[in-house]
């Protein structure tokens, strides 16, 4: 029994937690950025004001206008080669590099993408300013997640990692909802409006990292123990010394030992050893983001229903945003209590059902059949509403937290990077399979997607453990030990969290043991 209460660890509630869940949830805003904007772009490729300056008439589109293959590649893909660009910065600025300062480039890049995009008519200032974003992006993308999941204790980092999966959602619906009062315009404004609205992000974002410290384990990592208690307190609003101090010694621990197996460390580490592992299925689930089908529905989706000829295309999206938001609230307490490993399985499995659905609906029907189009409607729904529940956060807090904890900044910084190459390579095919003007599939598109979910969901039953419940430190040992997929739920690690201060009687606090007298005399 005691054996079984240490592996579990001490699990405090949501109420205790108040305090890191509202920093993540702010932090979490980085994503909304990036929903917004592929509801967006979504939108501009339907809207004539848009239209106008950047497509080109076409009496036979409902709208009037249509927009050129290539220009739809573009605007679309440029965005994830920007992503791919960030990749490459972060892993430059190494393991070492400041979260905090990380989010600040993000905004300040943000601002400058967003002003190039409103001002200028020129494809090429689109075009530039679509890839800044995508670094923009790239750079929040990347801090965000591991800001987000080095400050949550360990059972609840899946549910607040998965919040960047709301606000991406939750971004994507805002966007919609001003497109859809601005898409009537033929004037500039109709999509100058929706860009100006993204200043709002960076400006705030920026703001509140003035009052928020960095992670513990980036002070950790720069060897300032006292600013890493001042994080947790600040962070988790932890009074109790003794069990701060208690985590401060596992991470420090956990760091030593990793720099000392690691001095050298070089970008092939994380193909040597237990780390191989670790990379690998760092990668499969950033890669799985792309594979579920989302990038195709939230960068298309207002186009893809006027293509299928659905009345008021916008009002559609917005109220399947709006439902799929019940679905990424879902995430928070399903991530805590069910699990990694089912969760992401049983829903990779609904949205293959899902989009096999729409493309076979929409291969036996006639076009503009009002069922048909209904259909198509509650099975994108039912689509966004599993990958919200599930997919959506479950791969991104997988992503975040199998890395190492040395090489997880740059390890989630490429497989961001590779998620942005495939992402780009769906962006810069997806006009090809559903613009009449080329194949002219729509809908059909879904047979792809729906046997990439397939695929999606063996691969996680092979090779992707579960994590839930798990510390940093407890992963890193459960990797060492090659310990396999299916074991890691049940086995017993000696990083036990049962409370603070019997994780420090046991540990120690050698590395720590010069500030434990001031930091008990500091004012908290």
């Amino acid at each position: 029994m005691e054996e079984d209460i240490g592996r579990k660890g001490r699990l405090t509630t949501f109420w205790e937690e108040r305090r890191v869940i509202f920093i993540c949830f702010i932090i979490g805003f980085a994503q909304f950025q990036y929903g917004y904007d592929s509801a967006a772009v979504s939108g501009f490729q339907s809207m004539p004001g848009f239209l106008r300056i950047f497509g080109y008439p076409a009496p036979e589109i409902t709208i009037g206008y249509n927009i050129s293959t290539k220009v739809q590649r573009l605007i679309q893909s440029l965005m994830n080669l920007g992503g791919l660009t960030a990749a490459f910065g972060c892993y430059a600025l190494g393991p070492r590099a400041s979260r905090r300062v990380g989010l600040w480039i993000a905004c300040a890049i943000g601002v400058i993408a967003i002003s190039i995009q409103i001002g200028p008519t020129t494809l090429g200032a689109l075009y530039a300013g679509r890839f800044l974003l995508g670094v923009s992006n790239g750079f929040y993308l990347t801090f965000s997640v591991t800001y987000m999941s080095e400050i949550a204790p360990a059972h609840l980092r899946g549910s607040v990692v998965g919040l960047v999966t709301f606000h991406t959602s939750f971004g994507a619906l805002i966007g919609i909802l001003i497109e859809n009062y601005t898409s009537t315009s033929l004037e500039r404004k109709s999509y100058q409006i929706p860009l100006a609205v993204m200043y709002i992000i960076p400006t705030l974002m920026s703001a509140a990292l003035v009052f928020l410290p960095d992670t513990p384990r980036y002070y950790i990592s720069r060897g300032k123990h006292d600013s890493a208690v001042r994080s947790i307190q600040k962070t988790r609003g932890i009074k109790d010394i003794d069990r701060i101090l208690a985590d401060i010694t596992d991470i420090q621990n956990t760091w030593d030992t990793e720099q000392e197996l690691h001095k050298d460390a070089r970008i092939l580490d994380m193909f040597r050893g237990s780390d191989l592992r670790r990379t690998l299925i760092t990668f499969g689930c950033s890669v799985g983001q792309t594979a579920t089908g989302v990038t195709f529905l939230a960068g298309y989706s207002v186009y893809f229903y006027v293509q299928a000829r659905i009345g008021s295309p916008f009002v559609w999206v917005m109220i399947g945003l709006a439902i799929a938001l019940t679905g990424n609230l879902g995430a928070f307490p399903a991530m805590r209590f069910f699990g990694r490993r089912p969760l992401l399985i049983g829903c990779s499995i609904a949205s293959s059902i899902m989009m096999f659905g729409m493309a076979i609906v929409y291969t036996k029907s006639t076009n503009g059949n009002p069922s048909a189009g209904k259909a198509l409607v509650a099975l994108s729904i039912i689509f966004t509403w599993t990958y919200g529940l599930g997919q959506g956060p479950v791969l991104w807090a997988v992503t975040s937290e199998i890395p190492s904890q040395r090489l997880r900044s740059q390890t989630v910084g490429i497989a961001n990077g590779i998620n942005f190459i495939f992402g780009w390579l769906v962006a810069f095919c997806t006009p090809y399979f559903i613009n009449p003007t080329s194949l002219n599939w729509g809908p059909k598109y879904g047979y792809i997607w729906g046997a990439s979910n397939l695929i999606l969901a063996i691969w996680v039953f092979f090779f992707v453990p579960e994590t839930k419940g798990r510390s940093l430190e407890q992963l890193d040992e459960l990797f060492g030990k090659r310990v396999p997929t299916w074991k890691f739920a049940a086995y017993l690690t000696e990083h036990q969290t049962v409370d603070a201060n019997r994780v420090f009687e046991e540990k120690g606090a050698s590395s720590t043991a010069f500030h434990v007298e001031d930091a008990r005399q500091e004012k908290f």
